[in-house]
């Protein structure tokens, strides 16, 4: 079966770099950005707002991805706002692609923030957590938009994980390491 991907996101760092990886894999990869760049050898862009879902459903309807990188978020004025607008953009993506079936694996890349709460509550609580970080540790007491955005996939990622050979992970990296051009 031949693995076609989705990065969404791809033309930010992380999701440039999960493409960049695929492309030299052999993976068919398309790039979704509302203002896709040129800068990735393979990569087939894919123009389209996440919070426009007509226009997603549009841009996408050519697109039959086995697997999606879901590597965006938007910072908005409070955390009330982030979880909006992000929780959106992921519940938007996965309902445009849903009517294909043809999705085996999502793959949501959220980081720190997991760990330490929304930009403000990090940075004015000065409490941090205890190291080493462990993904088995709870949910902070806080509003934090990489929980809505977990949250807003999962209804899709349970319907998944009921078919056969199909994973929905989240990937939470503390920092991205990434090859300079």
């Amino acid at each position: 079966m031949q693995r076609t991907a989705l990065v969404v996101g791809a033309s930010g760092i992380g999701g440039s770099s999960v493409a960049r990886e695929l492309i030299a894999n052999g993976w068919i990869t398309y790039g979704l950005a509302r203002q896709p760049k040129n800068d990735v050898p393979g990569l087939r862009p894919v123009a389209a707002d996440l919070l426009d879902p007509a226009g997603l459903a549009t841009a996408l309807q050519e697109v039959a991805p086995t697997h999606v990188f879901i590597t965006t978020w938007m910072r908005r004025a409070t955390e009330a706002e982030n979880i909006a607008v992000n929780a959106a953009m992921v519940r938007n993506l996965l309902a445009a692609l849903a009517p294909r079936k043809t999705l085996r694996h999502v793959a949501l890349v959220t980081g720190l923030k997991h760990y330490l709460g929304p930009f403000d509550a990090y940075a004015t609580s000065g409490t941090l957590p205890d190291t080493p970080l462990r993904e088995s540790q709870p949910r902070l007491p806080v509003e934090n938009f990489y929980y809505a955005q977990e949250d807003g996939s999962m209804p899709f990622c349970v319907e998944l994980d009921n078919l056969k050979d199909t994973d929905a992970p989240i990937h939470q990296p503390a920092a991205m390491l990434v090859a300079a051009d």
